[in-house]
């Protein structure tokens, strides 16, 4: 197991506080570590179901970004597998750039398979649990009733 520390030196903000950072980090240890490729996962999603990992991963085949995306559009950049050498180059050109929206990592270059979640990922996960964020107590409430439910 290891730890990866943010690498504050490439911005000139001193207490930049962003996900790019993060990614960026991740991207730029697991590039000198030689990954291709890589998962990445929200720490505020706990219930991910393995049946939806697996099938990004087999899907993922082919391509260099294989991303979920809501049928409204809305993707989900924290749920995804990233081209590690390509994503570290964009994530570092961003910062450099100040533009820090996650989106900002992907490049339309790339060869991308968008998923549908509402059309593909709910056969593997009927009630999407697996892209439910628990971030304050009344997620957690919420998601309690929904369980109580299921099982009755």
């Amino acid at each position: 197991m290891g730890f990866i520390i943010d690498d504050n030196k490439i911005s000139s903000e001193k207490n930049l506080r962003t996900p790019m950072l993060g990614l960026y980090s991740l991207f730029k240890e697991l590039t000198n570590l030689g990954y291709e490729k890589g998962f990445v996962l929200s720490c505020d999603n706990p219930f991910i179901k393995p049946e939806v990992l697996k099938f990004l991963i087999k899907i993922s085949h082919g391509y260099d970004l294989c991303i979920p995306r809501w049928d409204n559009g809305f993707v989900e950049p924290l749920f995804t597998i990233y081209p590690i050498k390509k994503a570290y180059k964009t994530a570092k050109y961003s910062l450099e750039k100040k533009k820090y929206k996650l989106t900002n990592i992907i490049s339309q270059k790339w060869k991308i398979r968008y998923v549908s979640i509402e059309q593909e990922i709910r056969s593997y996960d009927p009630e999407l649990i697996s892209f439910k964020n628990l971030n304050k107590p009344s997620d957690m409430e919420e998601l309690d009733t929904k369980l109580i439910k299921e099982k009755n």
